[in-house]
């Protein structure tokens, strides 16, 4: 009798342990192909960590139970396939670029000019995306309308960078019923003798971002000159509002990690879904945006500006007629 129970026990056991090493390769070839995210931080400040923390929370309130593996520049990082790297800050877009060329990459917190640049000295089978830091210039035009709607002319000035988004800005200044009066600045002009006479011409200035160096030298003359004349400039960044400028339309940090969540989201979600996944991947302006308002500079300027709340609902009620 032990025996007929040995016989009949061994054909039963053997199918349990088939069906849980059956089970358990399903398993691990499941984790090995399932998307994973890697978010690759430039570095420990602050900035870097908001975005990493929106992005996140975002992800996984939309794509629930994704893994999100966070690293900096110093950890050891090995991609597994069928995932995706965001990158966030310029040197973890570089590192990526340069070691990961077969990942597919997002890159996050990049100015749309420096991404480029990197897009054009690297290589690799993996698909790029981006979600920039630079706004739409309309949007800019936009609040400078909204402020100052007496504004018949609008200056600029471009520098190296920046002059590839002169049409944009004139087609942008011309939707809302204004006129563009800009100059371009070299590296060995004299900064007061482009900008004095360009100031003297204008309502209302938007300023247009190009190399650092650049940006460092216009601000600090345009917001002298600008104030002497009693013109409105509009800025974009938060600094540009806090040193003198009226106001000034950027995307914060938490802006750009909840598009970054969004559109990674929306990737992994249309794979497979004929939905033209691979035209997605290329280089999207920042969806959310903020706006700084230097209400010191509006009462000099004797411009009333509406609280936040309003502001924002009359800006983008703007924003959509213009389009």
């Amino acid at each position: 009798m032990k025996q007929g129970c040995r016989q009949r026990f061994i054909p039963w056991a053997i199918g349990r342990l088939f069906a849980s090493l059956l089970l358990s390769l399903v398993s691990v070839f499941a984790s090995a192909t399932a998307p994973s995210v890697y978010l690759l931080l430039s570095g420990e400040q602050a900035y870097y960590q908001e975005v990493s923390t929106v992005f996140q929370r975002v992800l996984a309130e939309r794509y629930h139970a994704l893994p999100v593996h966070t690293y900096t520049l110093d950890q050891t990082l090995q991609v597994a396939p069928n995932s995706i790297v965001v990158a966030v800050g310029s040197r973890a877009n570089e590192f990526a670029l340069s070691h990961l060329p077969d990942a597919d990459i997002i890159s996050l917190l990049m100015p749309v000019s420096a991404w480029d640049d990197l897009l054009t000295r690297s290589s690799g089978a993996g698909r790029r995306a981006a979600v920039v830091i630079d706004q739409p210039l309309e949007r800019s035009v936009a609040l400078g309308k909204l402020l100052v709607p007496t504004a018949k002319r609008v200056g600029a000035v471009f520098g190296p960078v920046s002059v590839a988004s002169k049409a944009e800005l004139r087609g942008a200044v011309q939707r809302s019923g204004m006129e563009l009066i800009y100059a371009e600045l070299a590296s060995d002009d004299n900064p007061i003798g482009v900008l004095a006479p360009l100031v003297q011409k204008t309502d209302v200035f938007i300023t247009v971002a190009d190399r650092a160096v650049f940006n460092k030298s216009v601000a600090k003359w345009l917001l002298y000159l600008s104030f002497r004349q009693k013109v409105s400039v509009i800025g974009f960044s938060k600094s540009y509002a806090k040193a003198g400028a009226l106001a000034a339309v950027y995307s914060s940090p938490e802006n750009i990690g909840r598009h970054g969540a969004e559109l990674v989201s929306f990737l992994l979600s249309s794979q497979g879904k004929g939905q033209g996944v691979d035209e997605s991947w290329r280089t999207y302006y920042p969806e959310y945006y903020t706006l700084e308002v230097n209400r010191e500079v509006a009462n000099a300027l004797n411009i009333v500006v509406p609280e936040l709340e309003e502001l924002y609902r009359e800006y983008q009620f703007l924003l959509e007629s213009v389009q």
